[in-house]
């Protein structure tokens, strides 16, 4: 599924919630953890990220700075297929990274009342990876079209992200804080690099053509009715990010309290028989 994009921020996929953040150290997890505990030599979870969006980039006035670029998000729903985990400790902090990267448990929400759930309600946590690769080197859409328009141009991964969701018993997805506050980047590599733009000439309405390169457009009259036309870009859905990983990193933990913690987490990410992957952490340390 696509879906028109712009500007990356919390709405691309839900709406945020309410309420401020707390800041992250781990005095601020709950319960209090030991932190000279560790999980266990021998820890690893696994979820299908089974929900696949990509979204359409077009060329913008604005630059390379505010430049939407390609991109293509994974993340769990209630048809996730795989939801596992090795581990069977007490920690806290070892047990709540293994309920979102390694179960579909639902937990009771302790902290403060927002637009997307109240004290007591039941939510359940939804982690979501996404990756974001650069535009096709196209000075024009004429510069296309002295390429013989192709439908399809190799990219590049310009940058990875993971995030914690939370998602409420209406599936609505929110966040404690701003996306910013609560995604961290990744350094995903991959053992193919192979990747792939589809591009497409589509019409576009006046409101979004006005923020557009007009470069990358070009106005078409049929029946005395003039339409804007403008270049776009999107991934291909199958078979992106399988055999890829990333070394341990800072990932960005909440909790049922709405507070977030530091967890240093390594991942690889395998294929499934849908459009969605695999994702698994190979290595944690919560010190």
């Amino acid at each position: 599924m696509k879906y028109p994009l712009l500007f990356l921020s919390c709405s691309f996929l839900t709406a945020c919630g309410g309420g401020g953040s707390e800041p992250l150290s781990k005095d601020n997890t709950a319960p209090a953890v030991d932190d000279s505990a560790q999980c266990g030599g021998n820890f690893s979870a696994q979820r299908h990220f089974n929900k696949q969006e990509t979204n359409i980039a077009y060329w913008q006035i604005e630059g390379d700075t505010l430049q939407t670029k390609p991109q293509v998000t994974y993340f769990t729903n209630r048809s996730s297929s795989l939801a596992e985990t090795s581990y069977k400790g007490t920690t806290p902090l070892c047990e709540l990274v293994a309920n979102i990267f390694g179960a579909d448990v639902t937990d009771t929400w302790q902290g403060s009342d927002n637009n997307s759930i109240k004290t007591g309600q039941q939510f359940k946590y939804t982690p979501e990876l996404s990756v974001s690769f650069a535009l096709p080197e196209l000075s024009s859409l004429a510069d296309w079209r002295a390429k013989g328009s192709p439908v399809s141009m190799p990219t590049n991964l310009l940058q990875s992200t993971l995030t914690v969701w939370y998602q409420n018993s209406d599936e609505q997805r929110f966040l404690q804080g701003d996306l910013s506050n609560n995604q961290k980047i990744v350094p995903l590599e991959c053992d193919n690099n192979d990747f792939r733009i589809l591009l497409s000439l589509d019409d576009v309405d006046e409101q979004l053509s006005s923020s557009l390169n007009p470069a990358y457009c070009e106005e078409v009259r049929s029946n005395n009715v003039t339409k804007t036309a403008c270049l776009n870009a999107s991934v291909q859905q199958e078979n992106l990010i399988q055999s890829c990983r990333f070394a341990m990193t800072d990932i960005i933990i909440p909790n049922s309290q709405g507070s977030k913690t530091f967890v240093k987490l390594a991942a690889k990410t395998s294929a499934n028989s849908d459009t969605g992957i695999n994702v698994e952490l190979t290595d944690i340390n919560i010190n």
